[in-house]
């Protein structure tokens, strides 16, 4: 995936430990992509408006800066847009091999 600054941490309120970045959550990342594989148009937007809006109060709920939020949500993004690409080449790669 594409470079990420390093790890850092934030402690909220009730003194949890939540680590960051989060385009390093894999799970997440690989999860949003292969549901936007298979959604299409206004379904997608919806969907993908939702995940970032969801992870975006995560970001401060654990007590993040507008500034922070605003990177993370954008890094993730680069991310999952990253995995559908990787995602589309194989496919194709897989595509040609079997031909």
């Amino acid at each position: 995936m594409a470079g990420i600054h390093s790890v850092e941490a934030a402690e909220t309120n009730a003194n949890t430990i939540v680590a960051f970045p989060v385009a390093r959550r894999l799970h997440a990342i690989r999860s949003a992509a292969a549901e936007l594989e298979d959604l299409h148009g206004a379904d997608a937007l919806q969907f993908w408006r939702r995940r970032c809006r969801a992870l975006a109060d995560e970001l401060f709920a654990c007590g993040c800066s507008e500034d922070e939020v605003r990177h993370q949500v954008l890094a993730f993004q680069d991310e999952v847009q990253a995995e559908l690409q990787h995602r589309h080449l194989s496919r194709l790669s897989a595509g040609m091999m079997s031909q």
